[in-house]
């Protein structure tokens, strides 16, 4: 009898070039299917994932299912993935779900966090996790520009150019865009119910300059409008990004 395995896996992405398999490079895609065929002693591949990370992005809750003949017990799978998973990667979760479940096509929403260390001091302990921004940022200003984002809008000016020839639509529907303060850690929380390429790094990258006084907040308006990219601002460094969690 086949079966529907749902497994959400959390990783440092500091160490792979991105989630899908590519040739001759390490990714979390490949890691994840020699730890599936080798506990499995078959070849096996995921059917979906929730999405494709880039390179050096991290997840706390990237989603993936496969199907599998195997009567083994949930949780005997479980562990047996993590002893073969490399130090980077884990299987946090893992249930057994209907065979029509797709991790990608069943996606609601998506949660995403970028984090910024803002001091002039960079940190050592959180290094890999987070975009180090040594000058002053006006987070009320950030917060206020933040605003136009939300609901349905085109976000082409936050996407690239090759992106843009791939996508059907560049049209998402953003429901939260959050800038939270704890310290001097800087957290922008969005959530989505899809995200083009380097968007939300594209908008990060933005708002820094609104934070920096370089615009104004009521431009980030007047850029969706445009439609052209060469209007936003920079794409933010993909270490400072981490998949927090997929909803079904």
């Amino acid at each position: 009898m086949v079966r529907n395995i749902k497994l959400v896996l959390e990783y440092d992405g500091s160490t792979f070039f991105g989630f899908q398999r590519q040739p001759s490079q390490p990714t979390v895609q490949e890691a994840l299917e020699k730890a599936l065929s080798s506990f499995f002693d078959r070849k096996i591949k995921i059917a979906a994932a929730s999405g494709r990370t880039d390179t050096g992005v991290h997840a706390e809750g990237q989603v993936v299912n496969f199907k599998t003949t195997s009567g083994r017990n949930i949780r005997q799978i479980q562990k047996g993935l993590n002893a073969l998973l490399p130090a980077p990667v884990v299987v946090k979760e893992i249930k057994e779900v209907p065979l029509d479940f797709h991790a990608r096509y069943n996606v609601k929403s998506k949660v995403y966090e970028y984090r910024i260390w803002n001091h002039p001091c960079r940190s050592p302990l959180l290094a890999k996790r987070v975009f180090h921004v040594p000058y002053s940022l006006n987070v009320a200003w950030m917060r206020q520009a933040a605003k136009y984002f939300l609901g349905k809008r085109d976000f082409r000016s936050f996407t690239s150019i090759s992106a843009m020839k791939k996508e059907r639509s560049c049209v998402r529907t953003i429901r939260q865009f959050r800038i939270k303060k704890q310290g001097h850690l800087l957290i922008f929380h969005v959530e989505a119910d899809g995200f083009l390429y380097h968007m939300i790094r594209n908008m990060v990258g933005t708002l820094m300059e609104v934070g920096r006084s370089k615009r104004k907040p009521e431009e980030i308006k007047a850029i969706l409008q445009s439609k052209d990219r060469r209007l936003a601002g920079m794409t933010a460094p993909s270490k400072g990004l981490t998949l927090l969690r997929v909803t079904y």
